[in-house]
């Protein structure tokens, strides 16, 4: 059996770097096992540094490689040999570069209540590794050969999600009813693309439906280098201002393999429910309840995430594909799971048992407990294949 060591990424936040050892194993449990290469995964310090450890019969192979470079929190791969004299020593392991673009992307934006990104990767490397028409094994870079994947946010914020999926060789789609998010969404993405001296385009109008304005749509158009530009490879980032239960029109059915999201825990994210009074107000940390207590009487915006996916399922699921993939965490002290399960399955989705053992829940802070849920839209879509 050869053995091999994952050194942990370093995390600025000290309560998930607690958990972000146990987090990876469980992704890499589950991604590697998706890509049809088992291996039995465990937490180990090293010389008082944590290790996700693994065993497999042979070599690991560019599946397995790929799926260790992209996944959340994995900041190097060695290999663990004995010594003639009995001493180990970890031999590096070279991983294959998974991101089109430079992760500070991700990492430059800072603002209250935004998603810690490597829970936004966690998220997607489980989402596409759960795509039942071939696993990627790993969110990072799609083979050429393939179809390029299509991601949802339609909770989207200021567009981590949204950026990744860009980093992942995806195109992305976001939705977004707060004007000042997309604003500095938009501000942010232009800067970073034009300091990068990147090639790209920016669009920017109404979003309409039959003459009735629904809200703004920003879309731009992106390569990752000069040659992908030159040979026609580019990517498509969208986001729609507008309410997310109200997006169907606007949308083509069955047109993205992944939904991605974080659902709300105060009024950061939601959609505009006419009418909507009262209710308490909240940090974006959460802590309101389902039940309409978390409604924003300002906006008539949905604060806890019950009532807004009662709303907004039936529209999201058709916007998946057959055997597409929803990845959402949330807040559990405001939605139990096995309630946000029977909420899932009543609109039609499949729950997967990724995580029902709790090896994805972690503590963000004493308002909120984080879990993470996967669920596929049942059936296939012909032709589908996954990238």
């Amino acid at each position: 059996m050869r053995r091999w060591a994952v050194l942990v990424t370093p995390v600025a936040n000290r309560v998930y770097a607690g958990d972000a050892p146990r987090l990876l194993a469980a992704e890499l449990a589950l991604v590697l096992g998706a890509g049809g290469a088992p291996a039995d995964v465990a937490v180990e310090h090293v010389a008082g540094l944590p290790y996700v450890v693994l065993t497999s019969p042979g070599d690991l192979d560019d599946r397995s490689r790929r799926a260790v470079a992209a996944a959340s929190t994995a900041h190097a791969l060695f290999e663990r040999r004995t010594l003639p004299d009995g001493a180990e020593a970890l031999v590096p392991v070279p991983l294959p570069a998974v991101n089109l673009y430079d992760d500070d992307l991700l990492t430059i934006p800072k603002y209250p209540g935004k998603t810690n990104e490597h829970v936004t990767r966690l998220l997607l490397d489980l989402a596409v590794a759960a795509l039942e028409d071939g696993p990627a094994g790993a969110a990072g870079g799609a083979p050429a050969a393939r179809r390029r994947l299509r991601l949802l946010d339609p909770l989207a914020g200021r567009g981590t999600t949204l950026h990744l999926a860009l980093m992942a060789g995806m195109d992305a789609t976001g939705v977004e009813v707060d004007a000042g998010e997309v604003d500095a969404h938009r501000a942010f993405l232009v800067r970073w693309l034009r300091t990068k001296r990147l090639k790209h385009s920016v669009d920017a109008g109404r979003l309409t439906v039959a003459g009735t304005r629904l809200g703004d749509r920003l879309r731009v158009q992106v390569s990752p280098s000069r040659e992908a530009a030159r040979a026609g490879d580019v990517q498509v980032l969208e986001v729609l201002r507008a309410d997310t239960a109200a997006v169907g029109p606007v949308l083509a059915a069955g047109s993205f393999d992944l939904l991605v999201t974080d659902a709300p825990y105060g009024v950061q994210h939601g959609s505009a429910r006419p009418g909507g009074r009262g209710g308490r107000a909240g940090g974006p940390s959460g802590g309101a309840g389902r039940d309409g207590a978390g409604r924003d009487g300002a906006t008539g915006r949905d604060r806890g995430p019950h009532d807004l996916l009662e709303r907004a399922l039936p529209v999201w699921v058709p916007l998946l594909r057959r055997g597409g993939v929803l990845a959402m965490s949330w807040n559990t002290h405001v939605l139990p799971r096995p309630e946000l399960v029977a909420l899932l399955e009543r609109h039609g989705l499949e729950v997967l048992a990724a995580g029902e053992d709790g090896a994805l829940a972690h503590r963000v802070d004493q308002a909120v407990h984080r879990d993470l849920v996967l669920a596929r839209r049942p059936g296939r879509t012909p032709g589908a294949a996954a990238g």
